[in-house]
């Protein structure tokens, strides 16, 4: 067990990937093609993309890498600007299937599709009583079995063990108060998905959907605050404990051959972030009694539309581009700078190269945030004397560049 911040797992750390704190990208290859890949599902990452389309895969198929997540992100508050200490995010992924004979095929996934971080100045931010440090980690082991029930339809069944990690701190400057309250926490849970995929002339039909996933949450919060005691009595490395539920997702798309050359795919892909309405934190205090804080969040369910392609150049490179637009499911009233969220645009440029029976694809995202502001946050002007100023216009970009290296036997 960590600490108990994973209270603020789904508001924080959404820099890249889906909106919310979703991250999308989970293959170079599908990096490359916007990530409209649900139809396409052609190398080892099916496993994530679409279980189903392991069939497809002669023998077996392994495939190992990263998506590198770059933010970077930036508030102005009249003639203030805060920004948080950019970093690199790798997002690794290991995947390998096993085609068992005609009929049926295997495959096993692990991979980080909820994550990232923020981490705002502790002393000059104007938004460091909401949010300094936050950090998420969300790592799926997923097993699937994939039947091929005839020439044209082949569908799947799997099963995910998921473990869940974050830390979230915020500063505490009230009353003479001037300290750092630090939440951190683990859990672990399971999950289900289902997929299938149907081919009919040069076209492909697919579908991928995987279920919601409830953790329970055990951990430590440590609030030492010394002016406020009287009112609230401090938690020095106390027990802590809440539930996250992690969304339930569903990927419908199609994709179109003309020739041996030539794919092309589009794909509608949906959030059900409705299962982050509220956050209830129960945590014991010094004294020895337990309290209980209800933060409310209202997310609501969104989608995002991926289009893609790719050309085979010759018997050794492949080239790929890709776009996609994904909606935010953060209201303005609920904004807050654990997760700076907003819509935004994706255009994304990648290769592949095979030699014999290793294959390595390479592939590089460039994610725009549409400018955001916000005028009615629930969160702004929350402290007791200081003031916290999280009002204010956000624009944030990132670069996702990813590699994966596959090997085939």
């Amino acid at each position: 067990m960590k600490k108990l911040a994973i209270l603020i797992v789904a508001a924080m750390a959404a820099n890249a990937g889906a909106a919310g704190f979703r991250q999308a990208n989970q293959g170079a290859a599908a990096n490359g093609m916007g990530n409209a890949f649900t139809a396409v599902a052609n190398d080892a990452s099916a496993v994530w993309y679409n279980p189903a389309a392991m069939t497809d895969l002669e023998g077996t198929n392994i495939s190992l890498g990263s998506v590198f997540v770059a933010p970077q992100t930036e508030h102005k508050q009249g003639t203030t600007i805060d920004k948080p200490e950019s970093k690199v995010h790798p997002l690794p992924h290991f995947y390998a299937t096993r085609r068992l004979n005609q009929k049926w095929a295997i495959g096993v996934g692990v991979n980080p599709p909820y994550g990232l971080s923020t981490e705002w100045d502790k002393t000059g931010s104007l938004t460091r009583e909401v949010a300094t440090e936050s950090a998420l980690k969300a790592v799926y082991t997923n097993l699937n079995g994939a039947y091929r029930v005839n020439e044209n339809l082949s569908v799947s069944l799997g099963a995910s063990f998921v473990y869940l990690d974050a830390t979230m701190n915020k500063k505490i400057e009230a009353a003479g108060d001037n300290i750092e309250q630090t939440l951190e926490g683990d859990g672990t849970s399971g999950g289900w998905n289902l997929a299938a995929m149907y081919k009919w002339n040069k076209w492909n039909f697919a579908a991928n959907y995987r279920s919601p996933v409830k953790v329970g949450i055990d951990g430590k919060i440590n609030l030492p605050t010394v002016a406020l005691a009287g009112l609230l009595p401090p938690a020095n490395n106390q027990t802590g404990r809440t539930t996250i539920t992690l969304p339930d997702t569903l990927q419908i798309g199609t994709a179109y051959r003309p020739n041996d050359s030539w794919i092309f795919s589009a794909e509608a892909d949906y959030t059900n972030w409705t299962t982050y309405r509220r956050l209830i934190i129960d945590y014991q205090r010094d004294n020895g009694t337990w309290t209980q804080t209800i933060d409310y969040k209202n997310w609501r369910s969104v989608w995002a539309f991926r289009v893609g392609g790719e050309h085979k150049f010759n018997e050794n490179w492949k080239l790929r581009a890709g776009a996609y637009y994904d909606l935010s499911p953060v209201s303005n009233s609920y904004f807050e700078t654990r997760n700076p969220d907003a819509n935004r645009l994706a255009f994304s440029v990648g290769a592949g190269w095979t030699r014999g029976n290793w294959t390595v694809d390479a592939s590089y995202l460039y994610l725009k945030f549409m400018e955001r502001t916000i005028n009615d946050s629930l969160n702004d002007n929350g402290s007791l004397t200081t003031g916290t100023e999280l009002n204010g216009t956000y624009s944030s970009i990132a670069r996702l560049p990813a590699i994966s290296v596959g090997y085939k036997f």
